[in-house]
This record gives C-alpha cells, sequence and structure tokens, in this order.
C-alpha cells in the first residue's frame, strides 16, 4: 500500500496537520496529491522546503509513483546541498532556496511551491506505479552529510496503523521533518489517522509549547536536551500528555525520572534508531539502556549484536551503501551504529559515540558519560561537555552546566567535588561554566562546541 492510499483510508474529515497558518485535513491532502502524482511518474524528486503541508502532499503524490525523492533538510548550506542533489540527478527541486542552489552548481528544475511542478515537468514517461526509493541524509553534525536510501516499508516497519487507535491523538512536532526522527514522527501520526502539530518554527520555546497545548497536544517525542529545556520551561506542565517519547541521544535515569515525575499518567518510551539502522527498538520500563535479552530475544524481529563495544543492528532492508559512494551502510545486513555500549546486571548501557571520544593524554572520555554524573547531581539542571585542544594532553574536558535557581553561589565547588567523588581523575572537567541554557543543533540535540 502506497503513502497515498494509506492516507486515503482514513476518516476524510479528521485534522491531519494544523500549523499556525492553517488546518488540514485528511481529505485536503488525499485531494492535492492526488492531483499532483501523474506529473511524478518516475520521476527523481528533491524535497528541500520548510512547508511541511507541501512536503506531506508531494510525499503521497510521490509514493509509488516517482522512482526516487529525497528528503534535505532546508536548514543546510546551499553550498553543502547542491553536490548531494547533483548526484541524485533529480528532476525537479522543491525548495525555498532556488536562485542560491543554482548559484552552487545544481542544474535542475526547481520549484517554490507544488503548484508550479506541472509546469515545470515536461509530460511523465508512461511508466506503471513502482517501489519508490526515499533518501535520507545523515545528520552531517561532524561531516559532510550522506545520502541513505530507505522504502516505505523500511521506514515504517514498527509504525502502528491502527486509525481507530489514532482517533483523539495529537502528536506534536518539534523535529525537522526532513531528519529520520521527524520523517518517522510524520509517518506514525498520519498513518494511524492522529492529528499532526506543528508549531511556529521562528518563536521562543514557551511559545511554541504554548501552542501545542492549545492544540491538545497528547503524544510528544524529543531528544532528551530538548525534554530538559521543556522540563524547565513554564509552559511544560501545560501539555496534556499521554504518550512521551526520547530518542536522539542517550536517555540517562535522571531525565526519564524527572519525565515520570512532571507527567505521572503518561507512558515513557526512549527509542533507538538512526538513518543508517532505520527504527531498531524502544524500551518502555523507565530505565536507562536496555535489557540484555534484547541481545538473543530482541524486539520487532530485529537482530542486535555487540562487536569491539560497538552496537550492530541488522536491517536487511536499507540500502547497503551509502548513494555517494562513500562506504557501505551495513555488512551483510548488519549496521554499525558508532555507538560504544556497556553490558553490566542484565543490562546494556550507552556510553556515547565512537566518533565523540575526547582523549586526554591517551585516555578516552565520553562527554555523555560525564554528563550523566553531571546530570545527577541535584543542582544541575541541564550539563554540556566537550573537549578544548591542549598542547600537552592533546584536550582537556571542559563542562558547562545549566544551574537550578536557587544554587548557592559554592556551586562550582560542590558539583566539582561531586565528580572527583565519582569520576576517574581524567574524566573531571578541568573548566565548570554556568550557563543560562544552550542551543540544539536542527536535529534537536546538544552542540558540543565550546
Amino acid at each position: 500500500m502506497s503513502f497515498l492510499d494509506a492516507l486515503a483510508h482514513v476518516d476524510p474529515e479528521r485534522r491531519a496537520i494544523v500549523t499556525a497558518a492553517q488546518t488540514v485535513r485528511f481529505a485536503d491532502l488525499v485531494q492535492a496529491a492526488r492531483g499532483l502524482a501523474p506529473a511524478l511518474t518516475g520521476r527523481h524528486l528533491v524535497l528541500n522546503h520548510p512547508d511541511l503541508v507541501q512536503a506531506v502532499t508531494l510525499l503521497a503524490a510521490a509514493d509509488g509513483q516517482a522512482a526516487t525523492v529525497a528528503l534535505m533538510s532546508p536548514q543546510h548550506a546551499p553550498q553543502v546541498l547542491a553536490p548531494l542533489m547533483a548526484e541524485l540527478a533529480p528532476d525537479l527541486v522543491l525548495s525555498l532556496q532556488g536562485v542560491a542552489l543554482a548559484a552552487a552548481g545544481l542544474q535542475s528544475a526547481i520549484a517554490g511551491d507544488f503548484a508550479e511542478i506541472a509546469v515545470l515537468l515536461p509530460p511523465a514517461p508512461t511508466q506503471t506505479a513502482q517501489d519508490t526509493a526515499w533518501v535520507l541524509t545523515t545528520s552531517g553534525t561532524t561531516s559532510t552529510p550522506k545520502l541513505v536510501q530507505h522504502s516505505l516499508s523500511s521506514l515504517t516497519r514498527t509504525t502502528r496503523s491502527d486509525t481507530a487507535r489514532g482517533r483523539g491523538q495529537v502528536w506534536g512536532m518539534v523535529y525537522d521533518y526532513t531528519r529520520f526522527a521527524g520523517l518517522q514522527l510524520v509517518l506514525q501520526s498520519l498513518l494511524s489517522g492522529a492529528c499532526l502539530v506543528l508549531p511556529p518554527q521562528d518563536v521562543a520555546l514557551d511559545v511554541q509549547l504554548q501552542f501545542l497545548a492549545q492544540h491538545g497536544c497528547t503524544h510528544l517525542s524529543a531528544t532528551p536536551t530538548m525534554w530538559r529545556k521543556i522540563l524547565m520551561s513554564p509552559q511544560g506542565g501545560s501539555l496534556p500528555l499521554r504518550q512521551i517519547t526520547l530518542g536522539g541521544e542517550i536517555a540517562d535515569d535522571t531525565i526519564l525520572a524527572s519525565l515520570a515525575r512532571a507527567y505521572p499518567t503518561a507512558r515513557l518510551s526512549h527509542i533507538f534508531a538512526s538513518t543508517e539502522a532505520g527504527v531498531g527498538f524502544s524500551v518502555t520500563d523507565g530505565k536507562a539502556g536496555f535489557p540484555a535479552t534484547y541481545l538473543t530475544d530482541p524486539p520487532a524481529g530485529i537482530g542486535l549484536r555487540i562487536a569491539e563495544g560497538r552496537l550492530w543492528v541488522r536491517n536487511d532492508q536499507v540500502g547497503a551503501a551509502y548513494l555517494d559512494g562513500r562506504g557501505a551502510v551495513s555488512q551483510d545486513g548488519w549496521v554499525d551504529t558508532g555507538d560504544m555500549v556497556e553490558e553490566r546486571d542484565a543490562r546494556v548501557f550507552f556510553k556515547g559515540r565512537e566518533s565523540g571520544v575526547i582523549n586526554v593524554g591517551g585516555n578516552k572520555v565520553h562527554p555523555e558519560e560525564v554528563e550523566r554524573v553531571l546530570l545527577s547531581h541535584p543542582m544541575v539542571q541541564m550539563a554540556r561537555v566537550y573537549g578544548k585542544a591542549n598542547p600537552i594532553m592533546g584536550a582537556l574536558v571542559m563542562a558547562d552546566i545549566v544551574p537550578v535557581a536557587d544554587a548557592p553561589d559554592t556551586i562550582r565547588q560542590e558539583v566539582t567535588a561531586y565528580l572527583r567523588a565519582r569520576l576517574e581523575k581524567h574524566m573531571v572537567p578541568a573548566s565548570l561554566r554556568l550557563t543560562n541554557g544552550f542551543d540544539v543543533n536542527a536535529a534537536g540535540k546538544i552542540t558540543r562546541e565550546g
């Protein structure tokens, strides 16, 4: 079943998407997508547009018709996007960055609105329905993004599509829909017949949360960093949440316990997923890490294993290699997540990304492990740990913290003593800086640059 066919099975009068500018019914999405689909048969498309309604319309029209539809974040610079798009040789790019993309060397038809697509594209060749390749980019936080190929079936292999259950559910959208986590949320919401609410993107978090609360947001997914921001916001308590999902970063015991206290009637899940591995699994027992039994009896029919301290996930449905030729995505169906893990006490805990290790005089420090201890201190609301180059040690561990409102003047000394009692010497930050808050990147994750 195509994405459009699935949307057509939902009660047409249900709200599908709510934004600050409009409310769109399922009937509206289906009608617009059906009108657009004939022009997309056999096409190679790139979606690089901030308008969620236009994006979903194009995705619904393209799936089962287009050869390829690639999602690329409007937050990436044109000089980063243009060569990636050129790799795909698209027939059309839907973007508001047309002039900048052309200046960066992209030679393709570029539409700023899906109403222009039929005008820009010549008549579509006669082709039958096909399996459309959905292409996503990796986050590109530490290097140029890479292109990973999925299908609708691989993206929705764990998606619940019970439209009776979706009635009354209102999903809040705080992710970029072009990212893997954001697209997962879009698909989960719409395929279950729920309502997806997108708050204004250019306003303060308090205003976004107020918008979500006004529209009855019952389900919300965000990174642990974003959840900490939500808990610090006066508007966070106004959300009538029934489902809380965490992903994209390590979910530690502190944030899980804090969310359980703040929203005692909500179901709490933290998920493991990545662009390459797809959706791996979810954990609902309120504890950090996941049961070691998942290694031998994994959920949802996936495979999990640990090799050389890294977690591997089996996914036969994702493309075996990056589309731009920059290496393999998987080996015999197994994807190396790059996440370092440790098994103890019948549980597997995430230590951090292998690529994010700080080398302190030959000793490896995972920033996430230091952050976990910092966040367990009662006077620390948020923490960010990062490395700073040092000519003698190679790098030093640095930390920024957001203290609680009534923290004493001695908080630096107290927190430092707390860390020294719980961490090895090389893991204790050389500097502890107080701050009012941190920025998050486009994926909602903490930024570690000092």
